[in-house]
């Protein structure tokens, strides 16, 4: 696929989850961390820290470049928890030039604090060539009705928060609800997908083909996580193999918005 085809499908992929907001799906922007040395590193907004973790990165951040990098290692002495210090030094180290310590202190933010907006941010800045943030579990509902259908909008707002580990415990506890339910199933398949291991969410997504052969879901989602794993083609024809089973159905709508990336303009 060309280059420029490809982008614009990373780029629709993460348009899907900021049109999916009717079902409360959306998604991060692409962490950015600039190559230049210049204007002094930012501070990313994480709900899940401390105020006073928060003012003190933020402390060490306004001190560029006298000691940022320094003061943030004592943070991370002082606060080995902290997703959100791990990925600010890393954030730093690019900045000084230290990439390699950077990517150090990126997955040291995953493993301390998965479940924080920073440990979301930690693993793009590891994956830069994939879409932004977790894939979105799309519902194929616009209002839940149902108990399973509560926790499954429960998940993907804990998705819209960027707390990962959060909504897939919940979409787990919709899939064990509901063991005959496709859409629990995908969204307990969704909500393993981990960058640097894929095959946690296509290992339970696959097999969903066979049990639900007639699923839009499946399909759709099996292409949208093909997306992020830079499986191109193949995506294409699973989005395809999505619309044929319901045109009409708002999940249609939004593989469309992927396929309709790959067409020349």
């Amino acid at each position: 696929m060309r280059p420029r085809i490809r982008v614009s499908l990373i780029v629709a992929a993460v348009a899907l989850a900021a049109a999916g907001t009717a079902v409360g799906v959306t998604l991060a922007t692409r962490t950015h961390v600039p190559k230049q040395r210049g204007a002094a590193p930012r501070l990313y907004a994480d709900p899940t820290a401390p105020q006073d973790i928060v003012r003190d990165v933020r402390d060490a951040l306004r001190a560029w470049p006298s000691g940022t990098v320094r003061r943030l290692r004592i943070l991370t002495a002082q606060h080995p928890g902290s997703a959100l210090v791990r990925f600010e030094l890393g954030v730093a180290l690019v900045f000084s030039g230290s990439p390699d310590a950077a990517r150090a202190a990126w997955r040291n933010a995953e493993r301390v604090q998965p479940d924080s907006p920073s440990a979301v941010r930690a693993e793009d800045a590891l994956h830069p060539d994939a879409p932004p943030g977790k894939p979105p579990f799309v519902a194929g509902f616009a209002r839940p009705r149902t108990r399973v259908e509560r926790l499954l909008a429960e998940g993907i707002g804990f998705q819209a928060a960027l707390r990962p580990v959060s909504a897939e415990r919940v979409f787990a506890a919709a899939a064990q609800l509901a063991p005959g339910n496709p859409e629990a199933q995908v969204a307990a398949a969704v909500g393993l997908y981990d960058k640097d291991r894929p095959e946690r969410a296509f290992s339970r997504l696959g097999p969903l083909v066979r049990t639900f052969p007639h699923a839009q879901t499946v399909r759709f989602h099996l292409g949208l996580l093909l997306i992020y794993l830079r499986e191109f083609p193949q995506a294409k024809k699973e989005l395809r193999l999505a619309v044929a089973e319901g045109p009409r159905t708002p999940l249609a709508r939004q593989a469309r918005v992927l396929l309709d990336a790959t067409r020349k303009k």
